[in-house]
């Protein structure tokens, strides 16, 4: 990983210390990158070649991200399966909490590289000029009746794991 020597982000992790910058304000139509504007996530300049928007809901007004289009896209790309891979693979309860707490992801979604105006609840659409606009949802994401299924099971697979005596010394899934 490299590091952000103005900060304590790491390339490739999305995020950093501390709250994320103030969201700009929305617009209805789409506007050219801001001089200066850089990829959070890969510190490359962005410009109109990879230049990318987010639309969120209810406004669905149009914001620009914090990061370029391919570095956008990958996190639509691998988010869900990031999160199925944690909820397997965590031995650690708080964060085994978390993830079921808040359910499998739907769209898209990083504080820091598409953040949220007051208000907001979600990132609804994506946009650059080269792909114009397309869904946030994320690939392989469940919705519906199929999600709360899944959700159901991820939820129960974990209470069968920790009433059979599966938790460590810190309460979650591990040692016997």
């Amino acid at each position: 990983l490299r590091r952000n020597p103005s900060s304590s982000f790491f390339v490739g992790m999305a995020a950093f210390s501390g709250a994320p910058e103030a969201v700009a304000s929305g617009s209805s139509t789409h506007s050219a990158p801001a001089p200066g504007l850089e990829c959070l996530i890969t510190f490359e300049d962005i410009d109109e070649s990879n230049y990318c928007e987010y639309r969120t809901a209810p406004s669905l007004l149009w914001f620009p991200a914090r990061a370029s289009v391919e570095a956008v896209e990958h996190l639509r790309r691998t988010q869900f399966a990031r999160y199925m891979e944690r909820v397997q693979s965590t031995d650690c309860a708080a964060e085994m909490k978390r993830l079921l707490e808040k359910g499998p992801p739907i769209y898209v979604e990083e504080r820091n590289v598409l953040p949220l105006a007051v208000g907001e609840s979600h990132v609804v659409a994506l946009w650059s000029a080269n792909t114009n606009e397309t869904s946030a949802v994320l690939e392989g994401a469940l919705q519906g009746d199929a999600r709360q299924a899944l959700w159901d099971e991820l939820k129960a697979i974990h209470l069968a794991v920790a009433g059979a005596g599966g938790n460590d010394a810190n309460g979650g899934p591990g040692s016997s």
